[in-house]
């Protein structure tokens, strides 16, 4: 199990309401089972949001 995945997050933001928002969520701390949890059910259900918010590059 890897707590820390040794990501960065980046975020695109293009209103303020976006930055506030993820200001927000940068303050969100889930413990070490929380984060097992959330793999799991990932794994379990096959749902990825990687890139699901990117427009197709053409």
């Amino acid at each position: 199990m890897a707590v820390n995945k040794g990501t960065v997050p980046i975020i695109g933001a293009t209103k303020v309401k976006h930055i506030e928002d993820a200001a927000k969520a940068a303050k969100v701390v889930l413990s070490a089972e929380e984060l097992t949890q959330l793999d799991e059910l990932g794994d379990k259900t096959a749902v990825s949001t990687i890139r699901e918010w990117e427009k197709p590059m053409k």
